[in-house]
C-alpha cells in the first residue's frame, strides 16, 4: 500500500532528469495524500516526456462521475489485466509517480507509529503508475494511480503492500509504447530494487493538513531493508 508520499525537488530532480533526459522541476510536497494533486511523469502522443500535475485518486473515463467509493489511489499489479478500470491505462496510459519517500503505519503497542520511507542513497523513487482522463460537461480530469505489489519477506514487518519503485532503465521500459505485456509485468515483481532506509517519524504526520517540514523529522535511527 501507498497511501501518503512527499516529494522534495532535491534531489528529486536529478532522479527525474536521469529517467527523461529533461530539465523537469517539481516542488517540495512534504505531506501529500490521496485526491491531493501529484507530478506525474507521462509520455505525449508524439513520444516526447511530458510532467503534469493529476489527481492522485483514478477516475476511469467511462465513470458516471468523480467519486471515492472505491480506494482507487493504489492499484494491485496482480489486477491490472482484469480490473475494468486499471486494464486499459495498463496499457496504453502508464505513467511514472517520481517521489523522495513514502510514509507506512505500523502498529506497535496498541499504537499506529509512522515510519518515513525512502532509498537509502536518498535519490527518490520512480513509482510505476497509471492514469487516465475523465471527461464531465464542464470540467476534465487527469488523475492517477500507484500499482503495488506484494511485500518481500523483509518489508512485512512494516506492511503486506508496497508499490513498485523502478530503476532508471525499468522506469524507461514501462513508458515503452512497443513493450508487450509479459514484459510489463516482469517489471512489476515484488522486489526491493535498492537499499531501504526505514526511519521513524512523530505523529505529525498523521495529519494530512500538516505539510511542513515536520513530517519528516526523525524520531530514532534507521533501519535498512535489502
Amino acid at each position: 500500500m501507498c497511501g501518503r508520499f512527499n516529494v522534495t525537488s532535491d534531489p528529486l530532480n536529478r532522479l527525474i532528469v536521469e529517467i527523461t533526459g529533461r530539465g523537469f522541476v517539481v516542488e517540495t510536497r512534504y505531506n501529500i495524500a490521496p485526491t491531493e494533486q501529484v507530478p506525474v511523469l507521462r509520455k505525449t502522443r508524439e513520444g516526447e516526456w511530458d510532467l503534469k500535475d493529476m489527481r492522485w485518486w483514478l477516475v476511469p473515463y467511462w465513470a458516471d462521475a468523480p467519486a471515492n467509493k472505491y480506494s482507487m489511489f493504489n492499484a494491485r499489479s496482480e489486477s491490472l489485466t482484469k480490473s475494468r478500470a486499471f486494464r486499459e491505462p495498463f496499457r496504453q496510459r502508464r505513467c511514472i509517480v517520481p517521489a523522495s519517500g513514502y510514509y507506512e503505519w505500523r502498529k506497535e503497542n496498541n499504537a499506529k507509529i509512522p515510519y518515513y520511507i525512502t532509498p537509502e542513497s536518498g535519490s527518490g523513487f520512480a513509482f510505476a503508475g497509471l492514469w487516465d482522463r475523465w471527461k464531465g460537461e464542464d470540467e476534465v480530469i487527469d488523475s492517477c494511480t500507484i500499482v503495488t505489489a506484494a511485500a518481500t519477506k523483509s518489508m512485512l514487518p512494516i506492511h503486506d503492500r508496497m508499490p513498485v519503485h523502478l530503476t532508471t532503465h525499468e522506469a524507461r521500459a514501462w513508458m515503452d509504447v512497443d513493450a508487450d505485456e509479459k514484459s510489463l509485468l516482469a517489471l512489476l515483481a515484488p522486489t526491493i530494487r535498492t537499499p531501504l532506509a526505514v526511519t521513524p517519524v512523530s505523529t505529525y504526520v498523521n495529519n494530512a493538513r500538516n505539510k511542513d517540514a515536520r513530517c519528516v523529522e526523525p524520531l530514532g535511527e534507521s533501519s535498512i531493508l535489502r
